[in-house]
C-alpha cells in the first residue's frame, strides 16, 4: 500500500477521532492478520499491540460466529476502569480503537458506521470500483 493511501487512511481515522469528541485514545486500521496499516495513537508500539490483540480476539470470536452461522461485525469490550476497546470488522480488515473512560458509545458506534465505507474505498478492501471491474464481459 502506498504512503499516500496510508495518509488518506490516517485522515479518515482522524475524522473518526474528531467526530467522537476525542473520546478515542488510539485507533488503528489493520489487516485481519494483525498488521497495522494506518493509526493514530500516542506511540507506535501501542497501535501495533492494539492491532495484534484485536486480530487475535476476532479470530477467536469467528469460531463463535461459525456456531451461529454468522460473522462477527463489531466487538465492544468494557474494562473495569470504564475504558473500552471497540473492534469493527471490515472485509478482511478491521478498525480497532481504545477509548477514554466512560465514553459515549452510541456516538462512537454511529461515527464508525458513518466512516466504514470511506475506509473500504480508501484502502481498496473488498471494493470493486469502476477501475477494478473488467471491461471485457467475455
Amino acid at each position: 500500500m502506498s504512503e499516500v493511501t496510508r495518509e488518506q487512511l490516517r485522515g479518515v481515522l482522524a475524522k473518526i477521532v474528531k467526530e467522537t469528541h476525542d473520546a478515542i485514545v488510539s485507533i488503528v486500521f489493520a489487516w485481519r492478520d494483525g498488521i497495522p496499516v494506518a493509526f493514530i495513537a500516542p506511540d507506535q508500539p501501542q497501535a501495533e499491540f492494539l492491532a495484534v490483540a484485536s486480530a487475535a480476539a476476532l479470530g477467536s470470536l469467528d469460531a463463535l460466529g461459525d456456531i451461529f452461522n454468522s460473522k462477527v461485525k463489531r466487538v465492544d469490550v468494557e474494562f473495569e476502569n470504564g475504558e473500552h476497546i471497540v473492534i469493527s470488522s471490515i472485509n478482511g480488515s478491521f478498525i480497532a480503537l481504545s477509548t477514554s473512560p466512560k465514553p459515549n458509545l452510541g456516538l462512537i458506534h454511529l461515527v464508525l458506521r458513518k466512516y466504514e465505507e470511506d475506509v473500504v474505498k480508501t484502502a481498496g478492501v473488498g471494493y470493486a470500483g469502476p477501475s477494478r471491474l473488467s471491461q471485457n464481459p467475455g
